[in-house]
């Protein structure tokens, strides 16, 4: 039921722009259905798709800067600070880029054992962010909040999965007593 939702908010990430600093002239790419022409030394705006696969052949440098075990360490402790309905502000392709970065600690982890601690402790930040942040999630859908109440602090993920709760707590409760609401 999920993984549909999961699935389109990876294409979604995926589409999304971010920025490049141009290592090696390009010529002119489509992008976003118009031909531009990157030159080295330019800076431009991306898919991320897009993006990776160039900064792969170096062609590009990416402008952001990555999501470290340290960052993911830091929003923990924030989001554990939060009341029960407030809602960290987390970078827009947090899990994308957090599953990212656990892969590469863990395909790293044989050959240096800091990655080993360094992806066990990931490993462990990243359940815990994303057990209170469910558990907030489930709360709110569970007492009748709507997701525009707090869609800017939502991830796309956490979004689709607010709406799915919210729906089957509205089917559950319209087989089982008969009536559409909750709370």
């Amino acid at each position: 039921m999920i993984k549909p939702f999961a699935e389109l908010s990876a294409a979604y990430h995926l589409l999304t722009p971010v920025r490049v600093a141009v290592l090696k002239s390009l010529g002119k790419v489509k992008v976003e259905g118009r031909w531009e022409a990157f030159e080295k030394g330019d800076e431009a705006s991306l898919p991320l798709w897009l993006s990776e696969e160039l900064r792969k052949l170096g062609y590009v440098d990416p402008r952001e800067q990555e999501l470290t075990d340290s960052d993911v360490g830091k929003y923990l402790m924030v989001e554990k600070g939060l009341k029960s309905n407030e809602f960290a502000s987390l970078r827009e392709r947090f899990y994308l880029e957090a599953r990212e970065l656990l892969k590469e600690l863990r395909e790293g982890a044989p050959k240096r054992s800091e990655d080993v601690l360094r992806a066990i402790k990931l490993e462990g930040n990243l359940s815990d962010l994303q057990r209170i942040r469910t558990r907030k999630i489930v709360q709110i859908a569970f007492l009748g909040g709507k997701v525009e109440e707090f869609a800017d602090k939502l991830l796309p993920e956490e979004r689709a999965l607010f709406t799915l709760i919210r729906e089957m707590l509205s089917e559950w409760s319209a087989e089982v007593l008969g009536s559409g609401e909750l709370g």
